[in-house]
């Protein structure tokens, strides 16, 4: 199982804790998913060198970033 992980960095805050946003049998459909996000709500797709491919928007307060993960607690 494969899980798209939703964080959210604010500028004035304490980070806050990832959340699991949604599980997926593939990696291909995990990132089909985040494709599918970043054209409908505004975010930019990125290959980021620690965590592949992802989706990010960028607001005055705060970050926001999305990405796909193997999620070993499902085996």
């Amino acid at each position: 199982m494969y899980s798209i992980i939703l964080a959210t960095m604010l500028a004035n805050a304490e980070p806050q804790v990832p959340l699991i946003v949604s599980s997926y049998s593939t990696l291909n459909n995990c990132r089909y998913e985040l494709v599918r996000i970043g054209k409908s709500r505004g975010y930019e797709l990125v290959n980021n060198p620690m965590v592949g491919y992802a989706v990010v928007k960028v607001e005055d307060k705060k970050t926001t970033t999305a990405f796909c993960v193997k999620n070993i607690q499902s085996i």
